[in-house]
């Protein structure tokens, strides 16, 4: 009996990766597009090996009302990769007095990225320096995470590692890209988060009335969401000039342009999704428990029994959804508050009501996650097994 489950479900994982990877190279090449190129400037990798005493001018601005004090710092480097590896070059660094918060000076030692100037601007070649080089660090950290959910997780782990993948597959190779092929974006996050729920749901649990009970309660969550904030979009009077970001995407394209009021719908569900994804699965597999061990099972016990699991989930899932908004707009808000006060202001702001928007809507796709799932669940364990669905 072990080894056909094994069986079943190495064939599963392997249908499903392979369904997942043909949606995955399909859906690039129909959705992939091409942006005229805005700079020649090419970037390479390289570590300074020597940093020489800064020079220091100032200017004036304003017909002289103001002075800005800039600082060139020469340094030599060796390219660490591209075409130019190996190879030592003279290239500077410059501190501008105008910006708050200059880059860091370069050390010897540090790995950074260059360009050169003369590439851009058809001129002599005149090294410089861009931005440290901090994506070293960054797959470090990444393949750390990665390691630790194996290590920990097991067979789960190797799962939950395929469904990120395929995750962040369909978000960055179909569904960003059908956004700015001009595909309906309304669509576009259906079929997405629809294929993120079916294939996140099946490697992580295989096919089983668990999942299936999940994948109901998380499709329905999600349209529940999808449902208000169309709604709200239109009661809030949203534009979608939510700041410069929003204000750039809607001229990208003059001929054609976004839908900046579609993209908000569409981060509304993205956003939410991950959440009622966590508290209908985790409800769906307390049921499955409870099925199993449940000596007189029926339809209204098994529902209060969810009910009870749902309130319990919803408390801790609504706050993670709203910390994680608050969060990512920490710097927005405080900004905001130092320089208006006044209430009736801030939370009229386009900004902010997006935010808040967002969270809320959101949250109330946990909340509708939690029934839903629970009358599915006590549905379906209270059928008579079926050779489809055989419980694991």
């Amino acid at each position: 009996m072990i080894k056909r489950k094994t069986q079943k479900d190495i064939l599963i994982y392997l249908i499903v990766t392979i369904l997942a990877l043909t949606y995955t190279i399909v859906g690039n090449k129909i959705c992939l597009t091409e942006f005229e190129e805005h700079s020649d400037m090419n970037f390479y990798k390289a570590k300074v090996t020597l940093v020489k005493d800064a020079i220091s001018n100032s200017s004036s601005i304003n017909n002289g009302a103001s002075l800005t004090e800039n600082k060139v710092i020469p340094f030599s480097i060796e390219f660490t990769s591209g075409p130019y590896k190996g190879k030592s070059v003279e290239a500077t660094q410059l501190i501008d007095s105008i910006y708050a918060n200059p880059p860091k000076e370069v050390e010897k030692g540090d790995n950074i990225i260059v360009a050169n100037r003369g590439e851009m601007e058809n001129t002599t070649d005149e090294w410089i320096f861009i931005e440290h080089n901090r994506s070293n660090y960054l797959i470090i950290l990444c393949l750390s995470f990665l390691l630790l959910i194996v290590l920990i997780g097991r067979s789960k782990g190797f799962a939950t590692i395929l469904s990120l993948l395929f995750t962040g597959s369909a978000i960055f190779l179909v569904y960003i890209p059908s956004i700015l092929k001009g595909y309906n974006i309304y669509v576009s996050t259906i079929i997405n988060c629809v294929f993120i729920i079916l294939i996140s749901l099946i490697l992580l649990n295989g096919i089983n009335k668990k999942t299936l009970c999940a994948i109901l309660g998380n499709i329905g969550g999600v349209a529940v969401s999808g449902i208000l904030a169309f709604i709200m979009n239109n009661l809030l009077n949203i534009t979608g000039f939510v700041d410069e970001d929003y204000t750039f995407l809607a001229y990208l394209k003059a001929g054609d342009p976004i839908d900046l009021q579609a993209v908000i719908w569409g981060g509304v569900v993205i956003g939410s999704l991950g959440a009622i994804m966590d508290v209908a699965m985790s409800i769906a597999s307390a049921m499955n428990e409870l099925s199993d061990h449940m000596q007189k099972r029926s339809f209204s016990k098994m529902l209060k029994s969810g009910m009870n699991i749902g309130k319990d989930a919803i408390g801790t899932m609504t706050n993670t959804l709203i910390l994680a908004y608050i969060g990512g707009s920490l710097a927005m808000v405080l900004l905001l508050t130092a320089y208006n006060r006044n209430v009736l202001y801030l939370f009229n702001l386009e900004m902010i009501v997006v935010e808040v928007m967002q969270a809320v809507v959101g949250s109330m796709g946990i909340l509708f996650a939690v029934p839903l799932t629970a009358v599915f669940a006590a549905y379906i364990f209270n059928l008579k097994t079926s050779s489809l669905y055989e419980k694991h």
